[in-house]
């Protein structure tokens, strides 16, 4: 049997989906921001990079909903976020929505601060976000980190 047809991709459910998903950080109502989640979600952080992003032991990829709570669970032990801002509206492309984010977060263990500048790419299906993908420069976390 042939497989069944992708469904149809409505442009203003994607929109709809990831201004709330925005929105929800931007207020700190993560477990409201969780609910726009597919269970089976794919969360590719940065990849790893050996003896320089070693200090950020979240990055890397994840599968389904649980690895990647895990991974924002390290995260936490890590940094704690000041302030997180979607710069401008999403850009929308079918089931895709683009946003970038200013983040501005702190070292937890010497409570030096950073901001990184995040694009963060969805993939929304069913009006879930079945993928999310971010894209940042590591360099202002490792000097915060480094106490550089």
């Amino acid at each position: 049997a042939a497989p069944a047809p992708a469904p149809a991709v409505n442009p203003s459910d994607t929109r709809e989906i990831a201004t709330s998903w925005f929105r929800n950080l931007e207020q700190g109502k993560f477990d409201e921001a969780l609910k726009l989640v597919d269970p089976d979600v794919v969360w590719d952080n940065i990849p790893p990079v050996a003896g320089v992003s070693d200090l950020a032991p979240w990055l890397g990829s994840y599968r389904g909903l649980p690895a990647v709570l895990r991974s924002f669970e390290v995260w936490s032990a890590h940094s704690r976020m000041l302030a997180f801002t979607l710069l401008g509206e999403p850009m929308i492309d079918g089931e895709r929505a683009m946003g970038v984010v200013h983040e501005h977060a702190q070292c937890i263990a010497n409570q030096n601060e950073y901001d990184l500048y995040v694009s963060t790419c969805l993939r929304i299906r069913n009006r879930k976000i079945v993928e999310w993908r971010v894209f940042w420069d590591i360099s202002p976390l490792v000097r915060a980190y480094r106490n550089l």
